[in-house]
């Protein structure tokens, strides 16, 4: 019992709203407050190469162009979205041994958020080299192994209780005893039924 595992995705789960398109607008409005006008057209580069490259490539970009700017307060940021948050009160249950925000969200702010909701761990993407590698994104495939690469320190490699909104979490689902899904749409409530995964619904 002691091992029970807790994992709860970030956005749009444990917050209404995906908090990397919130941070992108913090970003170029902090850089323009700084009169930092080059980040900021390097930056509006960076996300206007979505319409060519994947999220993964764009945020890469955001990323690396920002890992060294030490007047981006991430402390604000999450101070900014707190109205976002969603109260799921299963998080604070004591029945859990670990509690792990696993997202796909970046390190510089999904570790703040994980320790003001006292989370024993954030796994999240952090800033990355300079080229890219299909593993930098935590997401999907490589968001469940990162999980389990730091659970098996604990000797455990099954999940408890999942909370998620979307289908891209298929594959920590599919090793969760319990998957509570975040006001799923039709889509993704068909989606989980054709791929036979057990799931109740929180609104």
């Amino acid at each position: 019992m002691k091992n029970r595992v807790l994992v709860v995705d970030l956005d749009d789960t444990l917050y209404s709203i995906n908090t990397f398109h919130y941070f992108l607008k913090f970003l170029i409005l902090s850089c323009i407050g700084k009169f930092k006008l080059i980040i900021v057209f390097k930056l509006c580069l960076a996300i206007c190469s979505r319409v060519f490259v994947s999220h993964a490539k764009m945020k890469h970009r955001v990323l690396y162009l920002i890992k060294d700017l030490e007047y981006i307060d991430y402390k604000t940021f999450v101070s900014s979205i707190a109205n976002k948050k969603r109260d799921i009160s299963i998080i604070k249950e004591e029945r859990f041994f670990i509690r792990i925000l696993a997202t796909g969200a970046p390190s510089c702010y999904a570790n703040i958020i994980a320790n003001i909701e006292k989370f024993d761990i954030c796994i999240s993407t952090d800033f990355p080299e300079f080229n890219f590698n299909d593993r930098f994104d935590n997401v999907k495939t490589v968001k469940r192994d990162n999980v389990l690469k730091y659970l098996r320190d604990f000797d455990v490699e099954q999940i408890d209780t999942f909370i998620t909104d979307h289908i891209d979490d298929l594959p920590l689902m599919k090793i969760s005893k319990q998957n509570l899904i975040v006001c799923p749409s039709e889509v993704l409530i068909n989606q989980l039924k054709q791929n036979s995964i057990s799931f109740e619904v929180m609104n």
